[in-house]
């Protein structure tokens, strides 16, 4: 899959780039793997040349896909340079479209937000309900209601600190950078997030 000419600059040794190898493949992407600690001699010499075309600081991993180049593993910009449309990606816009006319915003930082929105099916698929990815959940409704996404706590959460406990949900200021970036204490009880 990919009708873009995808090239994937890689270290075997690179965690970062076994992962972005590992994403290609589930997705079926078809790339070009040039793993510069297995060459040597011209071999190695032509591919970090052919790197720093593309980028200059020659870092792992580089992919080239099109016209755009990216550095280091970013999975949502890559998918999004691929055309790749998953369900995180569906839940995404339907959320926004929802949540953004009550002054709810996806916190800027995409690899975070997607990051998050991919635990929340984790939980999803484990508890049947997407209970916040950032606070223990008990695996029974009743006692994890207030924890469901969005969580009872977004609202004086993104209120007074402009951004939920997790981070997912931020008001327009804090995105905007227009307010000073506190931590977000928690607000649940602990008797509740003992189950």
């Amino acid at each position: 899959m990919s009708a873009k000419n995808v090239i994937v600059f890689s270290l075997t040794t690179c965690t970062y780039c076994r992962n972005l190898k590992q994403m290609l493949d589930l997705h079926g992407v078809d790339y070009r793997l040039l793993e510069l600690d297995l060459l040597s001699g011209d071999e190695k010499a032509q591919a970090l040349a052919e790197l720093a075309q593309f980028n200059p600081k020659q870092t792992f991993p580089t992919t080239v896909v099109g016209d755009q180049v990216i550095t280091g593993y970013r999975e949502q910009e890559l998918k999004e340079a691929l055309g790749i449309i998953t369900e995180v990606d569906r839940l995404y816009d339907r959320l926004r479209l929802t949540q953004e006319p009550r002054g709810y915003f996806f916190n800027n930082d995409k690899e975070l937000t997607f990051a998050l929105l991919r635990a929340l099916f984790t939980n999803r698929d484990r508890y049947g309900y997407m209970s916040c990815p950032c606070r223990l959940a008990a695996g029974e409704r009743e006692k994890d209601r207030d924890i469901i996404c969005p969580c009872l706590y977004r609202e004086p959460d993104v209120e007074e600190y402009g951004s939920c406990y997790c981070g997912l949900y931020v008001s327009a200021a804090w995105n905007a950078m227009g307010i000073e970036r506190r931590l977000v204490p928690e607000r649940r009880h602990t008797d509740l997030a003992r189950g």
